[in-house]
């Protein structure tokens, strides 16, 4: 449904907040800051998405599903959110060659990839891609609902500044604000379906917390890995969106 009125905002806002309290409470309490629980964390997160859905929205629970982008993946969103992914995996070994850095993969990096996918993939994207901006594009432009659901989505990303150093706390905020748009992108190419951007996203935060990050030049790493992680999946946003949709023009 389209949200209009004040009480269609109410329940909007309410059962984001709800899920996302969910989402921060569960990784914190399981120590999930690497996907170590992130299968529990991301069932809990869309569980409780698609209840918020199935309960303030009055949907079916097939129809709940759909609405918060858990269709049939496409072949287009994924084959584009996987050649993004791609480059921007890239920007390891050629940033090792640039300043002489010598990269290694964490321990048992491989065993926690399933959780960041659950957790930083899945979970995140049906939150704020599948509930959040699905809700708001009904009705309205995708440039319009995609700033809208921005908001949110960079709002949490101030919790950042608690538990990292500034900059590279300021510098999330700003990749936040640049990745919005073709997360959303990506959403709307696969036919409202979270599955090409939420593999997108567990590669932005995935590939970072897989490399062990040691010496002088890994130090700068995590801002030009935001960076690239900014300026690259822009690309996206050069997939022709389906007019299949039906929604307003841009």
């Amino acid at each position: 449904m389209a949200i209009r009125s004040a009480g269609d905002w109410l329940r909007l806002v309410s059962g984001l907040v709800a899920a996302f309290t969910l989402f921060q409470w569960s990784a914190v309490a399981l120590g999930s800051d690497r996907g170590q629980a992130g299968i529990v964390v991301g069932a809990l997160v869309t569980g409780a998405t698609l209840a918020v859905e199935r309960v303030w929205f009055a949907a079916t629970l097939p129809g709940a599903a759909r609405s918060v982008g858990l269709g049939a993946p496409r072949q287009s969103a994924l084959l584009a959110s996987t050649v993004v992914s791609g480059l921007l995996v890239l920007t390891v070994p050629l940033y090792a060659l640039t300043t002489g850095w010598r990269w290694t993969m964490e321990v048992d990096w491989w065993k926690r990839l399933p959780g960041l996918a659950a957790q930083a993939g899945v979970a995140e994207e049906v939150l704020f891609r599948g509930y959040l901006f699905g809700h708001l594009r009904r009705g309205r432009s995708f440039w319009r609902a995609a700033s809208i659901s921005m908001l949110p989505f960079v709002a949490v990303h101030l919790l950042m500044f608690f538990t990292m150093p500034w900059p590279v706390a300021g510098a999330s905020l700003l990749l936040a604000v640049f990745i919005s748009f073709p997360m959303a992108h990506l959403y709307e190419v696969g036919h409202a379906t979270i599955w090409g951007p939420a593999l997108l996203h567990f590669v932005v935060q995935g590939t970072v917390k897989s490399i062990h990050l040691d010496g002088e030049s890994a130090a700068a790493f995590p801002l030009v890995w935001m960076a690239a992680c900014a300026v690259v999946p822009l690309l996206t946003l050069f997939v022709p969106r389906p007019a299949a949709l039906n929604r307003p023009p841009d």
